[in-house]
Order: C-alpha cells, then sequence, then structure tokens
C-alpha cells in the first residue's frame, strides 16, 4: 500500500467517525428522557403511597387480632370478659369526722398485659391502687407498639395539662398511648337521630361493659374484696355467652386514634387551643377514661371519623378496622348504612 493511499484510508476513517460517533446527547433528546423519566415516576409513586397505606393499614389490623385473643384468652382463664374499665369509688371517713371520696380505676389494657407478652408490666401493676398512683409508674410509663396503630404517631410528646394559668401547662411529656379501646355504646345524639329514622334497639350497648361501683347517696366503705380480679369480675360480670346477636355478627373493640392530639374531619389536626383543648382524655392505655362511645355524628349520619375525642376514629382513608367478637377484623367504609352499623355495634338487640 502506498503512502498516498494509507493517507487516504485513515482520512476516510476519521471521517466516517466524525459523522457517525457523537460523544454525548443532544439537549433535546436528554430533556425527553428526564420527561420520559418523570412521568414513570409519576405513574409510581401513587402506587407505591396506595401499597404503604394498605400495608399500615394490615398492620393495624393484625394489632387488633393480637388483641382479640388477649381477650379470648382472659375469657378462657377467667371464664368472663375484662371490663372495658373499672372504676371503683369509695368513701373513708377522716380524723375531722368528715366524709372523704377516693377512686381506684383501671382500663381495658391493664388486664390483657399478660396476653399480650407484657408479663414483666402486669408484675409491676398494682390492681389495689389506681392507675395514675405512682406505684404504677413503673408499667405505666412504658410504650406498647401493640397497641398502636401504624398509621399514628408512635412516639406523643403532648403539654401535660389543658388549663392556662396551671403551672404545669408548658410542661411538655410523652403520653404511653393505645389507640384500641372499648366503646360502650351507643347515646347522646347518635341514638336519637337514629331512633327518628325508625332504627331501636332494646339494648344499644357493644360486647364489653364498664365495671363502676359508686354511689354519691350511699357512701360505700373500702372494700378489699373489689381490687382483686376476682372482685372486679363480679361488678358487672360479662362473658360470650351473653353475646346473644353472636360473635361474628358484633363489634368487640374499636379504633380511637392519635389521642392526646386533637383531630377532626379528613384526618386533621385540629387547633390545639379550640376545645377541645389538647391533650384530650383517655389517651394512656391504663386510664381508666379511655373508653370511648358514639354519640356524635358528622356529615349528616356519618358515625366515625368525625373526631378522636372519645369517638371511634382512625387516620385509615375512607373507613375503619373493627374487631369483631370471634377475632376477626373487618375494615368498615365511613358511608356505611346506620341500620347495618346499629346491628353490628349492638351485642343483644336481637339483631
Amino acid at each position: 500500500m502506498t503512502k498516498k493511499k494509507l493517507i487516504r484510508n485513515i482520512s476516510d476513517m476519521l471521517s466516517f467517525q466524525k459523522r457517525f460517533c457523537r460523544k454525548a446527547f443532544t439537549l433535546v433528546e436528554l430533556l425527553t428522557v428526564i420527561a420520559i423519566i418523570g412521568m414513570l415516576v409519576g405513574l409510581l409513586l401513587p402506587a407505591v403511597q396506595s401499597a404503604r397505606t394498605a400495608a399500615r393499614r394490615m398492620s393495624c389490623s393484625n394489632n387488633m387480632k393480637q388483641c382479640g385473643l388477649a381477650i379470648h384468652n382472659f375469657h378462657d382463664i377467667h371464664g368472663a370478659l375484662p371490663p372495658s374499665k373499672f372504676y371503683y369509688q369509695y368513701y373513708t371517713t377522716t380524723s375531722t369526722g368528715n366524709d372523704s371520696s377516693a377512686s381506684i380505676g383501671h382500663n381495658l389494657i391493664t388486664f390483657l398485659l399478660p396476653f399480650l407478652e407484657k408479663n414483666s408490666l402486669y408484675a409491676n401493676y398494682h390492681f389495689d391502687k389506681n392507675w395514675q398512683n405512682s406505684a404504677n409508674a413503673g408499667a405505666t410509663q412504658n410504650r406498647i407498639v401493640t397497641i398502636l396503630c401504624p398509621d399514628g404517631d408512635q412516639t406523643r410528646f403532648c403539654r401535660y395539662g389543658p388549663t392556662r394559668g396551671n403551672t404545669a401547662h408548658d410542661k411538655i411529656v410523652e403520653y404511653f398511648c393505645s389507640d384500641y379501646t372499648g366503646c360502650d355504646e351507643i347515646s347522646g345524639t347518635a341514638k336519637k337521630t337514629f331512633e327518628k329514622m325508625g332504627i331501636s334497639r332494646s339494648s344499644w350497648t357493644s360486647i364489653l361493659k364498664a365495671a363502676n361501683l359508686y354511689t354519691k347517696e350511699d357512701k360505700i366503705p373500702f372494700n378489699s374484696h373489689y381490687i382483686t380480679m376476682s372482685g372486679i369480675l363480679s361488678i358487672k360480670r360479662n362473658d360470650f355467652a351473653a353475646v346473644e346477636d353472636g360473635l361474628s355478627n358484633t363489634m368487640m373493640l374499636f379504633e380511637c386514634v392519635n389521642r392526646p392530639f386533637t383531630f377532626g374531619i379528613g384526618r386533621i389536626h385540629t387547633d390545639p387551643e379550640v376545645a377541645p383543648r389538647e391533650p384530650i382524655g383517655g389517651a394512656r392505655w391504663a386510664d381508666d377514661e379511655s373508653q370511648i362511645w358514639l354519640h356524635d355524628l358528622c356529615n349528616g349520619t356519618q358515625m366515625f371519623n368525625c373526631k378522636n375525642n372519645q369517638e371511634i376514629y382512625s387516620l385509615h382513608i375512607g373507613g375503619t378496622n373493627f374487631l369483631y367478637g370471634d377475632g376477626s377484623v373487618h375494615f368498615h367504609s365511613e358511608t356505611i348504612a346506620p341500620p347495618v352499623f346499629v346491628s353490628c355495634f349492638t351485642a343483644a338487640a336481637g339483631d
């Protein structure tokens, strides 16, 4: 090959590379790729968020099933259901001869501790003292993940008291809470509205009942029997046999999520300075005031997810999980018809 021919071949190769080889994308191509990636991300994000939401709701359902199993185990051991709350008010006579009242109260969760694998907390909990007594602090000041809905805050710090002028008002403390509780009955505005709709029941109560022993007229002296498990269960003895409408047809445990913070319609954290001011009551898992009622409605006849102040409330989109008496968990929409809901709620109304 001559020198001239070699130079010409090399020149042709360089010309080919110049024409067909590029070092980078053009700006238009780069913007096109970015736009396609953006579209794909936009399509995938809602699906990912939806999957996460479903996973949290499923985790909440599993937590409620654990609580249901604990209630059934308690029933198997004691032959009775645990009370949704226990409250014992008694009177003592002071050295000056005046009558003075005192009380002891416990929440549903305190009775379930050994069945939720919290034996150490149960061993440190004193049923002969009120849940707020300092002797119970070693047990009550512990977070129990099983009774927290994953959609709610897992760690909740809130001011100590809602009353302005109170020296403790600005004190921020952790609230060791439960998002699952008993709902005693349908009452108030809800009951009146249902009755006007022609919904009538002989009983408006659910499966779990409160065990209250107090009277302002008859001054009951302290009786150690009523701080024993047999004494507590004897106040209002209740068992699964009393659920005449069937365990698989009747709700037993309910959500009331994210107390002590105030939440309203649309899963919105409402103004903490507007009544009911934060912290709202019944937040702590040992608090005997933790149980709730259904007495208010919103959006006409919507029965839950209206507010979390002692009402059925969840942060799940569109509805709430309910634990039934047979241990199953069902998700019901906020738009459930009142007659259907009442039939599922009441334990012995013949429906």
